[in-house]
């Protein structure tokens, strides 16, 4: 397998730029078997994959000098702002003024438009930072945005305010969407539906990088350089399919309301087996706000009987109003959970 995936890497950085099938004619191996290595190769952060369907797609290695040399000369909005009475809509205005975003699409603008403002305001209202720097860049192969500031940090100020006991609670917090911790300003669904909405959301703070990757329909946290506040990252490829409503409708109830919460279950700890009740509370901390919890049990190896008879049992029967499904559950995991509906 290390042979397979050093030879993708090396052909990828002789030719520049590769497709799916060019490297599936050159290596004679399955499409399947390449998918995985490219899979891991990305989640390794060693390559990255632009284009539309991943029929179309294209890898090119995760390097700023190689992806300049593929996009072309790019166009880039870069100022300091000083957050006092900065208004997110107004910041926004002004980058488009002075950048090439007026030829995207709608449905593009549209998307570009709100993860922007949102993050923006988040860092507005929740850094303590005093300046806040936003670069926007577009090229050929899209527009990425990066909002830094030098405040508490993001995972730490979820930590203290709502009193958990680790940077890792948080990002666990974070994840399940409607957790906020200024209720009088936000309803705390910002990072979760932005996170959905673009093609890759990167979140570094306090020594955590929370990584959604809508390219690879996955998500993960890994270690980073410690450093004084957030930054927050996203890109949204071009020409792009994504609809800003699809993202609403699919975590939204009849009523319009944000209802539905998707957890990976194995970012809650470390390690792959759940076993404890208390584990399971930690898990399932906060959602009683929502109508249906989907568990995403992918990378579990296994989970005990407190585990599953906390959630699936004592949790459902004290929220009968709650709809819990899972997905992802291996053939033990998926026993054991069985076993706990009776």
């Amino acid at each position: 397998m290390i042979k397979n995936k050093d030879a993708i890497l090396k052909m990828i950085a002789k030719k520049g730029v590769l497709r799916n099938s060019d490297l599936v004619s050159k290596l004679g191996i399955s499409r399947q078997a390449i998918a995985r290595h490219l899979k891991d190769l990305m989640r390794e952060g060693k390559i990255i994959r632009r284009g539309g369907s991943r029929r179309n797609s294209f890898y090119l290695l995760n390097d700023p000098k190689r992806i300049d040399e593929f996009s072309g000369k790019q166009a880039e909005f870069k100022k300091r702002f000083k957050a006092l009475g900065l208004l997110e809509d107004s910041a926004f205005e002004e980058a488009l003024k002075e950048s090439p975003l007026k030829n995207l699409a709608q449905d593009e603008l549209d998307i570009l438009r709100y993860a922007f403002t949102e993050m923006l305001n988040n860092a507005i209202d929740h850094s303590g930072s005093k300046f806040i720097d936003v670069v926007m860049r577009i090229g050929e192969l899209g527009v990425c945005v990066e909002i830094n500031d030098r405040g508490i940090g993001a995972f730490e100020n979820i930590r203290a305010k709502k009193g958990l006991p680790g940077i890792m609670d948080a990002v666990g917090e974070l994840l399940k969407g409607k957790q906020t911790t200024a209720p009088d300003k936000h309803s705390g669904e910002g990072i979760f539906f932005t996170s959905r909405a673009v093609d890759r959301f990167v979140l570094s703070s306090n020594g955590k990088r929370l990584i959604v990757d809508g390219r690879i329909d996955d998500l993960f946290v890994e270690g980073a350089r410690k450093k004084k506040g957030t930054s927050v990252y996203f890109e949204l490829d071009l020409p792009s399919s994504r609809k800003l409503a699809d993202v609403f409708r699919k975590y939204t109830g009849e009523d319009f309301t944000f209802d539905k919460s998707s957890i990976s279950v194995r970012l809650f700890d470390s390690g792959d087996s759940y076993i404890s009740r208390s584990q399971a509370k930690r898990l399932l901390h906060s959602m009683e706000s929502f109508r249906r919890i989907e568990l995403d049990f992918t990378g579990v190896r296994t989970v005990g009987q407190g585990f599953a008879d906390e959630v699936f049992r004592v949790f459902a029967e004290n929220h009968p109003d709650i709809d819990i499904s899972w997905k992802g559950a291996n053939e033990d995991v998926e026993f054991m959970i069985r076993r706990s509906l009776g």
